[in-house]
């Protein structure tokens, strides 16, 4: 097993659930994904103990892990739409935000609430708007709202390393192994996650600009007019 297949276990095993999945709508996958998640969260806020800690993470885990499948169905199915994409990051970084100012207000961090749900927030709008921009250069007819994949074929080496360990610490299974250490783990994890973000948002920047730079922008769509005109000259 390599190291790759290893710190992204949860990615591989949903990615492999996936294909039995194609009947339900994405949506519906996603909305699944959204009421792990507000349990997932209700279990971290409402609790103190360490088993509130443990289940709150699981379910937070779950729902990150159902995440996954609700893009492949989408785009195995042909229901890949702008709206629908919207829907999903909107679940996933609403969760993580979220996720930051219940384990804030559980360990009295003020700070980490703050801090770690803006963190989120900026990532997620500097995502968006990077996608919207790529989008528009690249005459794409959906929305890469998430563009990291995007992006990443296309950096030199160095950045691809980059992103890859960030990928690594920012892995979804590691909520539910700081939450089993138990004492002030989810506190830890949060603060980690944090820091992380934030390096991945100053990549995200960086990895655009590069990205511009190497790339040209896609040539603009001629419609049947301009064959027309075109032909006529000749």
């Amino acid at each position: 097993m390599t190291l790759d297949r290893l710190l992204n276990w949860d990615r591989d095993t949903a990615l492999a659930v996936a294909p039995r999945l194609t009947g339900p709508h994405p949506n519906w996958i996603t909305t699944a994904s959204l009421v792990a998640a507000i349990l997932g969260l209700t279990a971290v806020h409402g609790g103190t103990g360490w088993v509130s800690a443990v289940t709150g993470a699981v379910l937070i885990f779950a729902s990150r892990w159902i995440d996954w499948i609700d893009g492949y169905v989408a785009r195995a199915t042909g229901r890949a739409t702008n709206l629908g994409g919207l829907y999903d990051i909107a679940v996933g970084y609403v969760t993580m935000v979220l996720v930051m100012v219940a384990i804030g207000l559980r360990q009295d961090d003020v700070p980490l609430a703050w801090v770690g749900a803006g963190a989120a927030v900026v990532l997620r709008a500097v995502l968006m708007t990077a996608g919207w921009r790529l989008a528009q250069r690249q005459r794409l007819a959906v929305v890469p709202w998430n563009p990291q994949k995007l992006l990443t074929p296309r950096q030199p080496p160095c950045m691809r390393r980059l992103k890859w360990l960030l990928d690594a610490c920012r892995n979804d299974y590691w909520i539910v192994v700081f939450a089993i250490a138990g004492g002030a783990g989810l506190q830890v994890w949060a603060w980690c996650y944090t820091a992380v973000v934030i390096v991945l948002t100053a990549w995200v920047v960086t990895a655009t600009t590069m990205f511009n730079r190497r790339v040209l922008p896609a040539a603009p769509k001629r419609d049947a007019r301009d064959l027309t005109k075109a032909g006529a000259a000749c």
